[in-house]
């Protein structure tokens, strides 16, 4: 089997523009925010519950109404919330072209990090002959959730099992998992490695985990001063402590016996949406003593948010960081050939 590679730039923005874009964002967030104390801020498992909790009916009202909290795919460059179910239609699509391969379909799902519930809510029923698992850590999420879920009816609410927990440290059985699946939280991880050692022990042989979330291309450290700061800004924004590296990432899967099965680039579909982030949170800012009053009066977490929000769409669009679906299988039954976790297999293409 071809593994797919495809890893090209985001929509590119010029260079010059890019760095005139990122000071002008710095600089009015500096009117607005302590950046240097944001900065410094020690991200852990409470502040992630806390960000969730804090942003969810936000998520509801400005992102997304049907309860997403990722970002829409959006291939024809203009945002639609249709996108939503983007990186499920990926799985999906995987799911189809392995079942043909391997002569049947995953029968045991984990999402990591199921969030509102939009993702499983889109999958169960669509998948009658699947079970589904499902962990989060903020019992906000598996209130939201399990509501959700229970409005499929009792049928499809009996094939899903969720539960409030960490994902380093999963309650499933040794090998009882076919597919697992986390969007745009395995960033949250403190521990990578861990992380991904569990979630290969709880793998059948040939099962796969598929990942999508930003990554930085380069370390944080082969950036200029600015760059950096503006990178550390959206990790903050988000409750992410430090943003991983594809590099690492990989690293850390080799390590768990984890390989690579396939990697895309997904900053062109993802641009759209940035984009849409960046007017609205643009707009809280336009006016600094205005947004110091306002932010002061919402929860911190969602003052935060802010920063994310202002700079994504630059610092993706200058290649800082770069939106990744990175689908990694343990080796076994059903498991096709897999890309070395080198360095030409992490940058192939760029």
């Amino acid at each position: 089997m071809q593994v797919p590679q495809t890893v090209a730039p985001a929509a590119p923005i010029d260079p010059a523009r890019g760095h005139a874009d990122l000071t002008r964002w710095l600089r009015r967030l500096a009117r607005v925010f302590d950046l240097d104390a944001m900065r410094r801020e020690p991200i852990d498992a409470a502040a992630v519950v806390h960000y969730y909790e804090q942003n969810h009916g936000a998520y509801r009202r400005h992102h997304s109404a049907e309860g997403a909290v990722h970002m829409a795919l959006n291939p024809g460059g203009r945002f639609d919330p249709a996108g939503f179910a983007g990186p499920l239609e990926r799985i999906e699509a995987r799911w189809r072209a392995d079942a043909g391969r391997a002569g049947g379909s995953p029968r045991d799902v984990l999402e990591l990090a199921f969030g509102q519930g939009y993702n499983l809510a889109y999958l169960v029923p669509r998948h009658a002959g699947m079970r589904f698992q499902g962990i989060d850590l903020t019992p906000a999420h598996v209130a939201l959730a399990r509501e959700r879920l229970a409005a499929l009816g009792p049928a499809a609410a009996a094939r899903v099992q969720l539960v409030q927990g960490d994902f380093h440290h999963l309650p499933q059985a040794d090998a009882s998992i076919d597919e697992a699946f986390c969007i745009e939280s395995m960033c949250h991880a403190f521990d990578l490695p861990r992380a991904l050692a569990e979630v290969a022990r709880v793998l059948r042989p040939g099962g796969t985990l598929t990942l999508f979330d930003g990554y930085l291309p380069r370390p944080l450290e082969a950036l200029q001063p600015d760059e950096a700061l503006a990178v550390e800004l959206v990790a903050r924004g988000l409750a992410v402590g430090r943003m991983q590296t594809v590099a690492a990432l990989l690293e850390a899967a080799h390590a768990a016996g984890l390989e690579l099965a396939g990697m895309h680039a997904l900053d062109r579909e993802v641009m759209p949406n940035l984009a849409r982030l960046e007017r609205l949170t643009g707009a809280v800012i336009r006016w600094p003593w205005f947004a110091r009053r306002a932010l002061a009066r919402r929860p911190a977490a969602r003052g935060r948010n802010v920063l994310a929000g202002c700079l994504m769409r630059t610092t993706f669009g200058m290649g800082l960081l770069s939106y990744r679906e990175v689908v990694l299988r343990k080796p076994g039954a059903g498991a096709g050939t897999a890309v070395a976790a080198s360095p030409a297999g992490v940058e192939g293409g760029r």
